[in-house]
């Protein structure tokens, strides 16, 4: 009895070690994917002259705070650039066959659902305020 206890235990023990292990490499590549996002976001803010306030992250994940542009599309470019950034990623992991490739997909992807505060969201904001001022 006292065998066959061990014996669950140490099964246990050890498929908690391999989930751990699986939950931990995702993660890592999640951060490194919502990491590419924000550079996205920033790559793009420097091209329309923009000037980068503050690189931070919260409960939500990070986030890029940064002066406006000088149009609304400007902005709206800035808001898409690391949705389009992770589906560049993704394309190229795939096309590498590197792993987690779906990642990048996800990240992009979920940025792009008409959810509050998405990215898609702040571009289709931006896009209304220049028409509401034509």
């Amino acid at each position: 009895m006292i065998l066959f206890l061990f014996g669950v235990w140490h099964l246990a023990t050890y498929q908690i070690g391999r989930i751990l292990a699986a939950f931990t490499v995702l993660f890592l590549w999640a951060v490194l994917h919502m990491a590419i996002h924000e550079i996205g976001h920033i790559l793009a803010a420097w091209m329309v002259g923009s000037q980068i306030k503050q690189v931070s992250i919260n409960i939500l994940g990070p986030f890029v705070r940064r002066s406006s542009a000088k149009t609304p599309g400007r902005n709206a470019f800035v808001a898409l650039a690391g949705p389009g950034i992770n589906i560049l990623t993704w394309l190229v992991f795939a096309i590498f066959r590197l792993p987690h490739a779906w990642i990048a997909l996800y990240i992009g992807v979920l940025n792009l659902l008409p959810l509050p505060q998405s990215d898609f969201m702040k571009s289709v904001e931006y896009l209304r305020s220049e028409q509401r001022a034509k």
